[in-house]
């Protein structure tokens, strides 16, 4: 039976297919799942009491040498350092924090005593030109309640998720019922009898995974038009490498996990 596994699961995808709209609902589940815990993550904690106060940065001037991808490298290196509590990208023509006429890397202080240290660090990096301080008023510190429903609304989408997951594959083992039925009755392993579904699942969750992949870039592009997700955005091209291994990885887990509750707990006719 062993041979016949690659067949045995080409041929439940297949018959999967029939039924596409339960799949594409699991993936869209999965992939709203991992935008919520990345949401959830990006939520910027409230510090202090909030309201008055200002906030320093330094806009650090780059040179036209180096590339988008060393540039990325760059700011993520820097929000490494102490004392930084943020980093964004501006390019010429924007004015938040402040105008600027080159390509700049922002880097947001998280006290002013750190600003002397890092100002130094910054002018001696090659790739920039030219560091100026520049302050403004303190923004309004998110509050709490946004964590609460950020992680109400992680929670909704996790079960989503699993219960789309749950009913695309068991409906794919309804449609398969007299197969299952014929390969038990033969004597096949319950593993072999449930590698299709859990390919399945695996799938579905591949594709919720693309589709967050894709929300990510859609963001990336144009999200930084809007005010609250200026400083979010910007880090994207620094964490590629995360957001890929936490898109792929998290949607196949979660399609998997579906598949397993499905499989485990099977409807009486299959």
């Amino acid at each position: 039976m062993t041979r016949g596994t690659p067949f045995l699961v080409l041929d439940a995808l297949g018959r999967s297919l029939a039924r596409p709209v339960p799949l594409l609902l699991g993936a869209v589940a999965v992939a709203a799942a991992l935008l919520s815990g990345m949401g959830l993550l990006l939520l910027p904690a409230a510090r202090g009491a909030g309201g008055g106060g200002t906030e320093g940065y330094l806009l650090a001037e780059l040179g036209a040498a180096p590339s988008e991808a060393a540039i990325a490298r760059l700011g993520s290196e820097v929000w490494t350092w102490p004392g930084v509590d943020g980093v964004a990208f501006r390019f010429p023509g924007e004015t938040d924090p402040a105008p600027v006429a080159a390509r700049t890397l922002v880097v947001r202080l998280l006290t002013p005593e750190a600003r002397s240290g890092l100002e130094a660090r910054l002018r001696a990096l090659p790739e920039v030109v030219r560091v100026r301080y520049v302050q403004r008023a303190a923004r309004a510190q998110v509050p709490w309640i946004s964590r609460v429903v950020a992680l109400v609304l992680l929670v909704g989408t996790l079960a989503l998720a699993l219960g789309l997951g749950y009913r695309a594959v068991a409906g794919a083992m309804g449609l398969w019922g007299r197969e299952l039925a014929l390969l038990r009755s033969c004597g096949a392993s319950p593993a072999q009898r449930r590698a299709p579904f859990f390919v399945l699942g695996g799938l579905v969750g591949l594709l919720g995974g693309a589709l967050y992949l894709g929300a990510c870039w859609a963001l990336w592009r144009w999200g930084a038009l809007l005010p609250y997700l200026r400083d979010a955005v910007p880090r994207f091209p620094q964490v590629w490498g995360g957001l890929l291994l936490w898109g792929l990885a998290g949607g196949v887990g979660l399609g998997l996990l579906g598949a397993l509750i499905a499989t485990v707990a099977p409807r009486s006719h299959s």
